[in-house]
């Protein structure tokens, strides 16, 4: 089939290298490259970057310029749009062009997680299982019909980034199944129950200060969803600190201690009470440093038992 291929994010790759094996991507739709980095340089999207290696023809879609799009996208003669974490919602004007539809991979067992951070909001819930479910796309975010859907496990191992990138595997095996199912015309479509909708909106920075009032279950969950952006921050001895990895050490804290109270700062972990149970901080970054482990934040730094985190 022929395909035009909307993405922009890392999740978005392994579903072009997969349909790029087995059917003809025209073009590939992504954002324009971003400034990143302390020196805000202009970087290229991984499917940028991909599109380029497998010399498939780029095309960015300017906000002013959206009938000028519209006339490009047709010359393409597409059967199929894909929509993978593209970053933006597509007018319908610009979804109905292919012969077909225009379809999308999302982060989630819809109509549960619609938006733009699924995956975190997942795992900031402490949900056991999520999935990814490939879908026809409405003008309305993730509300059109569902072709297919498959569940994952989430671990408790699991952090955004580990589990983005099983997602991704798993969306892009899901997209060749449907594809088949289309090719056949044996595809079905089942409704979104909009009773069942709950809603994953975008992170902000803000999402990752970290209240030492709630449970170690919660903030142990906290780090994990905010791993790649924008970090569960906090503040130690008067200096802004993440925290990339802990675990609960304990479900009941022993002892009389407050919220964010270091019980023991030893190489193998930073024990601080919550408001239930005990979290052990084991990689730490201050603000503008490196990640580092405890072991060696501590040749560093002096922390002792009765320090706060903030």
């Amino acid at each position: 089939m022929r395909i035009v291929f909307f993405g922009t994010s890392d999740f978005a790759v392994p579903g072009l290298v997969k349909l790029n094996k087995c059917h003809r991507i025209a073009a590939v739709v992504t954002k324009p490259d971003k400034p990143k980095g302390r020196h805000l340089l202009l970087r290229p999207s991984l499917i940028k970057l991909k599109a380029q290696e497998l010399n498939i023809p780029l095309f960015f879609i300017e906000q002013d310029s959206h009938k000028h799009a519209i006339d490009e996208l047709k010359r393409y003669d597409a059967d199929l749009f894909v929509v993978i974490a593209y970053g933006g919602i597509l007018p319908s004007d610009i979804l109905s062009i292919p012969k077909f539809y225009s379809m999308g991979v999302h982060a989630s067992l819809l109509p549960k997680y619609r938006g733009a951070a699924p995956i975190n909001w997942a795992i900031l819930n402490g949900n056991k299982t999520t999935g990814v479910t490939v879908f026809k796309l409405s003008e309305k975010m993730d509300t059109g019909d569902i072709i297919l859907q498959r569940r994952v496990e989430i671990l408790d191992s699991d952090d955004a980034g580990t589990l983005s990138l099983k997602l991704s595997e798993e969306g892009a095996n899901l997209l060749l199944e449907a594809m088949e199912l289309i090719e056949g015309r044996k595809e079905q479509f089942i409704k979104q129950r909009e009773e069942d909708a709950t809603y994953a909106p975008r992170l902000r920075k803000e999402d990752g200060a970290i209240d030492w009032t709630k449970d170690a279950t919660y903030i142990h969950n906290q780090v994990r969803a905010m791993y790649m952006w924008p970090g569960a921050s906090s503040n130690l001895s008067g200096r802004a600190i993440k925290i990339w990895r802990a675990f609960v050490a304990q479900p009941q804290v022993k002892g009389v201690y407050r919220p964010g109270e270091i019980i023991k700062a030893e190489q193998n972990g930073i024990l601080v009470a919550c408001g239930k149970g005990v979290l052990s901080v084991k990689v730490v970054q201050l603000a503008g440093g490196k990640q580092m482990s405890v072991s060696d934040f501590l040749q560093g730094h002096k922390i002792s038992a009765g320090d706060f985190f903030l």
